[in-house]
């Protein structure tokens, strides 16, 4: 398009040198472009200027492009699994072989749904948002806001080579965010990696590089894109369960990295010798609890691994114990501080408004005894020297002790006489101690629990002292398993055994239903089961989808469901029907197509557009 004068490599304004090199981005605009590909200078639907390949994987080829009514730069991601298709060069159209049409149709589905839900997440700040999407050319297109930035990798590059936790506790939580977006949506990225993560200048952050699974799995009918060092090890068995637990693996991974600069082993070479040191070995300034928590993210064992991105957050954050004593850390510590009982008598206990009451002053007649009972112990200490003088001088004159006493006396009995011994002083503090049990007991400090993961709060020994009494309700506004309601305020007193009433969000009532594109009833079942959405299975005769794979569903993927009345989806499941010996002129259509005969005439007419509407 010679009227809008762009340079194809970065959509400005053309500025080339004599040799058509642009002296902006280095584009040389008499450079071969790949011949599979989409050739710069291509008009899509009359609107969108296709620039040079900026990447390409299994399933998609992304190109920067130029939108013409809106004036602006824009990604265009073209749907392109080419070990199915093929471009012929200088076409635009792409070719399918007869035999792979079923396949091709089959992740081009997943590819357009899975986009589709994206571009239901325009709101969520840290993805960049879908603009468009359509059918042309016998496969799909998605138009993504453009976003200049630089990689995660590189970010970390330039700081030193790694983050300090201090930083990464600050830059992270919007990727930990929105990845449970991701995740609630019904949704697994797969591919979360500090390659996938863009920072602006202004520090604005975007999650990228999302993918139809059979791209993030290993054997798949599509060349898979494994990023290593952050695949899960599920990701390299096509047979293996996935689910929010392997992006777990990938923001772990992605957080070892940005501690301590290095990548960790592929999951593929741990599986057959395990030997990634901890983060905390690497870097002894990262806290020990953090380093445990990001290999508590990594276990191997999908099973044993932290399941959910809220688990392993609540875990990172929660404040550590430091020689058997809590400490807090900040505003949001979730830890318990307890406090003798005798400490709060000397003044040091707290209202539950948080400031220390006021000392009691000591009584006059208290310092009067105080005083006296000082002078008493004097005056026997010079008594029992001059006794043992009198005894040295002459023993015969040494009186006994009771006769002292009694001459002593000035009609009452004497202090001296009134002393108790030794083991009535024990006797009577044990018969004290029996009395008042109280007095050695402790007292703990309840903090602010609510938003916190109910399950990883009842297992803490923090709070072992208390007896939880969980009540499960329905919550718009807390994630699944948080604690949104306490009956022990922050900052009150109570004692060891102390029953606590908590209030658990079983998630929103509306459940948004997750895709079943390319998942098995088991997996999908388990996906349901996650979200707390009731289901009945049934079978459906059909040669289209694999046996035992998900077919449709009583309600669109992407509708909302309502848990809280036991709505029940009714998931169809295929049931392939016996196979059959085909008729000789069946056979002869899987031959290779005539040399006038376009490959993609086999497919259905509008078939690609269809997707789209």
């Amino acid at each position: 398009m010679g009227e809008f004068n762009l340079c194809y490599g970065c959509m400005n304004p053309k500025d080339c040198d004599e040799n058509g090199v642009c002296r902006v981005c280095g584009f040389d605009e008499n450079a071969p472009s790949l011949p599979s590909y989409l050739a710069p200078g291509v008009m899509l639907r009359d609107r969108y200027v296709v620039g040079k390949l900026l990447s390409y994987n299994g399933e998609s080829a992304n190109y920067i492009g130029f939108d013409t009514i809106t004036q602006s730069k824009v990604v265009i991601k073209e749907y392109m699994p080419d070990t199915l298709c093929e471009r012929e060069a200088g076409k635009s159209i792409l070719d399918v072989a007869p035999q792979y049409v079923a396949q091709y149709k089959t992740l081009m589905s997943e590819f357009v749904e899975l986009n589709k839900t994206l571009s239901k997440m325009r709101s969520l700040s840290h993805i960049i948002p879908v603009v468009d999407m359509f059918g042309d050319n016998n496969t799909g297109y998605v138009v993504l806001a453009y976003f200049e930035g630089v990689t995660l990798e590189k970010y970390i590059e330039h700081n030193g080579g790694r983050l300090t936790w201090e930083t990464v506790r600050r830059f992270f939580p919007p990727i930990f965010t929105t990845v449970s977006l991701v995740h609630n949506a019904g949704l697994v990225h797969r591919g979360i990696c500090p390659e996938n993560i863009l920072i602006g200048e202004n520090g604005d952050i975007k999650l990228t590089g999302f993918a139809i699974s059979d791209e993030r799995t290993a054997n798949t009918e599509i060349a898979p894109e494994l990023y290593s060092g952050y695949a899960a090890p599920e990701q390299y068995n096509s047979s293996a369960r996935q689910g929010t637990w392997t992006d777990v693996y990938g923001v772990s991974a992605m957080l070892y990295k940005a501690l301590t600069g290095v990548t960790p082993l592929d999951a593929a070479s741990r599986i057959t010798d395990d030997t990634l040191e901890t983060p905390a070995s690497l870097v002894p300034e990262i806290p020990e609890s953090v380093s445990n928590v990001i290999m508590s993210g990594m276990e191997l064992d999908g099973e044993k691994r932290i399941q959910t991105i809220t688990e392993l957050v609540t875990k990172l954050f929660e404040q550590p114990e430091i020689g058997g004593a809590a400490v807090r850390l900040s505003s949001s510590s979730t830890q318990t501080i307890m406090i003798p009982r005798e400490a709060l008598q000397q003044g040091q206990h707290r209202s539950s408004g948080g400031r220390p009451a006021k000392k009691k002053q000591m009584s006059r007649r208290g310092v009067f005894i105080a005083v006296m009972a000082i002078m008493l112990g004097i005056g026997m200490f010079f008594l029992l020297i001059l006794l043992f003088s009198w005894g040295t001088d002459n023993n015969s004159d040494v009186p006994e002790i009771n006769q002292i006493s009694s001459d002593t006396s000035t009609g009452s009995e004497s202090e001296l006489t009134s002393m108790p011994t030794l083991t009535e002083m024990t006797e009577k503090t044990e018969a004290s101690s029996e009395s008042k049990p109280e007095e050695n007991r402790m007292l703990y400090v309840m903090n602010d629990i609510t938003g916190k993961n109910f399950d990883i709060i009842q297992r803490s020994d923090n709070y072992s002292s208390l007896v939880f009494n969980p009540i499960y309700e329905y919550n718009d506004e807390y994630a699944k398993g948080l604690i949104f309601e306490q009956s022990i305020e922050k900052g009150d007193n109570y004692e060891e055994g102390t029953e606590i009433t908590v209030k658990v969000s079983m998630g929103p009532k509306l459940v948004t239903i997750p895709d079943y594109i390319s998942l098995s009833k088991k997996d999908y079942f388990a996906m349901l089961g996650e979200l707390g959405i009731k289901y009945e299975e049934k079978e459906i005769e059909t040669s289209d989808v694999k046996e035992g794979y998900v077919v449709k569903l009583s309600k669109d993927a992407g509708e909302t469901i309502d848990v809280e009345k036991g709505e029940v989806l009714t998931v169809f499941v295929a049931k392939n029907p016996p196979e059959t010996e085909p008729p000789e002129t069946t056979k002869a259509k899987d031959k290779e197509p005539e040399q006038n005969e376009d490959p993609a005439d086999t497919l259905e007419p509008d078939v690609f557009v269809t997707f789209f509407d």
